[in-house]
């Protein structure tokens, strides 16, 4: 029983660490990329190439707005980042411009936070 303690008491700190921070926002912004494609690929539009990249990166910039948002709500107002993440998440998954737009965002984010 202890070691399973000491397993999970690991697991916390490896969360926490850079790296894990690193490893979710990667894998969050892989799944609303690919959310994103898979719903432009099942709705009954065609892919309007210029348009819908127009779209996608219009979507990239509206999401680092609200990620920005979203950071400063959580540190002032915590009841109303919970609402403005849920609003977040729901565009993500419904709209597949903003989807897409928010995995680059989050990977654009990263890439600047490694950079230093």
């Amino acid at each position: 029983m202890s070691s399973l303690r000491q397993v999970l008491k690991g697991a916390g700190k490896w969360s926490r660490s850079e790296l894990g921070f690193m490893l979710v926002m990667i894998i969050l912004g892989a799944l609303f990329i690919a959310g994103g494609i898979y719903r432009f690929t099942v709705r009954p539009q065609h892919f309007r190439l210029w348009w819908d990249l127009l779209g996608c990166g219009a979507a990239t910039l509206a999401a680092f707005i609200m990620l920005l948002i979203c950071d400063y709500v959580l540190h002032h107002a915590f009841l109303i980042f919970i609402p403005w993440c849920l609003l977040i998440l729901y565009l993500g998954f419904v709209e597949p411009h903003f989807g897409v737009g928010m995995g680059l965002a989050l990977w654009v984010i990263l890439v600047g936070q490694m950079r230093g």
